[in-house]
């Protein structure tokens, strides 16, 4: 098993809470990484909800199942039985004890209000994504990001990087195989299209089943594809709802199950009172790239060069490194983007506290003078908040662009270390 750069911080919850939830996609890896934390030191008895029987016994009778099943318990896909959760709020008020329950689900369930009332203040959250590139390729997690934080200028950080032979990646490889454990690690593409297919049909017809109420699931897949092909736009429900010919408060609702069920996440827009009219709609991005070219029909990389798509993908692509990267991190750190109406726009904002650091993604193998526009309007903008700004980019070297600005290679960013 490729280790999971999120089961630290799971063990460490473990140790302090009386319940842990792990939320996430359906087959990001949720279940292997919940029976690897079962271990000597912690003798847990695992669940899971999808099979028939043990689904049966939590929904009749869930205080009598938590009972015939004394903690430490693992209970896989624990979104299926609601009622359950209510059974563990009382047992646990019954005997605070850390490592009682670690739970599965692949929605979110703390957007569910009768859930997130009846786990306040006991539980845990961890998200767990599709494999980061650094999981895949068995790395630790990356300290780049995180030194941009702590370093006052690039010529400090440069001093301190690590430099290591270029990985042993292909970022167009990476972007068309994406994230998905199973998928990702396929050797044959035919084989990873006929995952995908079954992972769509599965999740249309199963899982939004569980969770909704959908009557027109013909609708709902129409809009999954579309939000493949819209990935890394703002969100625009009259554009969406002329082109799918549907009610934009149905648009609204299937997209919050799309987020819910984590298949798009939304970016924020940044907003600080700089004087400036700020774009406020907030971005759309699929959350894995290999699922979303695979909708939209992209079986290589002429296709999307062809279709003009190749930024779109490869900002997708970093969203959902970035999503992974800071899902792993004991600091807490936001994501948005910034944009003006006039049109001056840095792609990513990472922000911890009131520090910011500006990304700006470019598909291109060189930085040009004018891919620096929206950086220099933002560091205007935003003043000292502004540690760095860095664009990432298809090129091959760590450059320092200014005291407090890098071009740094795309691969790089998201698998470089640097010393503390």
């Amino acid at each position: 098993m490729l280790r999971r750069h999120l089961q630290h911080l799971v063990e460490r919850s473990l140790a302090d809470f009386p319940v842990v939830l792990i939320t996430g996609a359906r087959q990001v890896g949720k279940s292997t990484l919940a029976q690897a934390l079962i271990t000597q030191d912690w003798r847990a008895t695992y669940l899971t909800l999808d099979d028939r029987t043990v689904l049966d016994a939590a929904l009749n009778d869930p205080d009598g199942f938590l009972a015939a099943n004394p903690a430490p318990l693992v209970i896989d896909e624990v979104q299926r039985a609601p009622d359950l959760l209510r059974a563990i709020k009382r047992w646990v008020d019954r005997g605070r004890k850390s490592g009682q329950f670690l739970l599965t689900g692949s929605a979110n369930l703390m957007t569910l209000r009768t859930v997130s009332e009846s786990l306040a203040g006991r539980v845990a959250l961890h998200h767990l994504f599709p494999f980061s590139l650094a999981e895949r390729l068995d790395r630790g997690v990356p300290s780049f990001l995180g030194a941009l934080f702590e370093v006052d200028d690039a010529r400090a950080l440069l001093k301190r990087w690590r430099r290591r032979d270029r990985p042993a990646t292909d970022l167009v490889d990476a972007i068309l195989r994406g994230g998905y454990p199973p998928a990702s690690l396929m050797r044959s593409a035919v084989s990873r299209r006929r995952w995908f297919d079954s992972y769509r049909q599965t999740y249309l017809e199963r899982d939004l089943r569980d969770l909704a109420n959908i009557q027109y699931l013909t609708d709902f897949g129409r809009l999954l594809i579309l939000t493949a092909i819209r990935s890394g736009q703002t969100v625009n429900l009259a554009a969406f709802s002329r082109e799918l010919g549907l009610p934009q408060m149905t648009l609204k609702r299937y997209l919050d199950l799309l987020v819910l069920t984590y298949q798009v996440s939304m970016v924020p827009a940044y907003h600080v009172n700089v004087g400036l009219r700020l774009v406020k709609t907030p971005k759309l991005y699929v959350t894995d790239t290999g699922l979303a070219c695979h909708l939209s029909g992209t079986r290589d990389w002429v296709t999307l060069e062809r279709q003009g798509r190749v930024g779109a993908l490869v900002e997708t692509w970093v969203a959902n490194e970035l999503d992974k990267w800071i899902a792993c991190q004991e600091d807490d750190y936001r994501l948005y983007f910034w944009r003006t109406h006039t049109g001056q726009e840095v792609d990513f904002l990472l922000v911890r506290g009131e520090e910011i650091v500006a990304l700006e993604v470019k598909a291109t193998t060189k930085v040009e003078r004018g891919d620096l526009a929206g950086i220099e309007a933002c560091e205007r903008a935003l003043g000292d908040r502004v540690r760095f700004s860095v664009v990432l980019y298809r090129g091959e070297q760590v450059l320092g662009l200014g005291p407090r600005r890098l071009a740094v290679p795309l691969e790089t960013a998201f698998l470089g270390e640097v010393r503390t």
